[in-house]
């Protein structure tokens, strides 16, 4: 065996973020009548959407504190039409919140994968840039909590994937060496050039088939292909 550690990244890699979170939105978007405000729930979506993506880079460069990236994430639609209300957009973040982190849906292939990588011996520990105060909690929803051997956030060390720091918090975490790790992922400058700028091997979960810089160490475009890697 190669390896003996794998650092996996959770959402959108086990975790079905996009459909999840999506689900999560709506809920929230009727419970609050944002039907009021909004044409249509797609149109919410596409500006929540789009905005969200930015805060959330802007986030893993260290450029703004997570408060910040959930306080404008949420106020910005109503701000793009007119509505300065911080306390409605407040509450819904706080629901929007709740209610993902009891979604369970995965990714297509994740659950037999963990169950093939446990069998396997390996010891598996989830590296993430999300929320301490969902994480855990999406797990333990999803049933998939009891794979890792820990589970490792940014969001407690201070530092986000793809910095050099939290790879080396992770690997002091999981009494692991380098040479025999490999970091499995869907986020291209997050979990595969933050795992090569440390010397970790890479299996970039290529799900948009986007074009990249340089090869990793391996590229599937269906999360069950890494059984035939591992």
């Amino acid at each position: 065996m190669r390896y003996n550690t794998i650092f996996i990244d959770l959402d959108n890699t086990i975790w079905d973020f996009e459909t999840n979170s999506r689900n999560s939105l709506s809920y929230c978007f009727d419970k609050f009548n944002y039907q009021n405000f909004f044409p249509d729930f797609e149109t919410f979506y596409q500006i929540y959407h789009q905005h969200n993506n930015t805060l959330w880079g802007l986030y893993r460069e260290a450029k703004i504190t997570k408060h910040i990236l959930n306080r404008e994430r949420f106020l910005f639609p109503l701000q793009s039409i007119g509505i300065e209300n911080k306390t409605l957009a407040q509450s819904f973040g706080e629901n929007y919140l709740e209610t993902l982190s009891v979604q369970s849906i995965l990714i297509d292939g994740a659950y037999n994968l963990l169950c093939y990588l446990k069998e396997k011996n390996y010891h598996l520990f989830i590296l993430s840039n999300g929320f301490e105060e969902v994480q855990t909690k999406k797990m333990q929803s999803a049933n998939i909590i009891d794979f890792f051997d820990g589970i490792i956030l940014s969001d407690y060390i201070g530092y986000n994937k793809p910095h050099k720091k939290i790879f080396e918090f992770a690997l002091q975490k999981a009494n692991a060496k380098k040479e025999l790790t490999i970091m499995i992922g869907d986020d291209w400058e997050a979990d595969i050039v933050g795992a090569k700028n440390m010397g970790i091997d890479q299996i970039f979960f290529n799900r948009t088939n986007i074009l990249t810089p340089f090869a990793p160490t391996y590229e599937v475009n269906h999360i069950s292909m890494i059984k035939k890697l591992l």
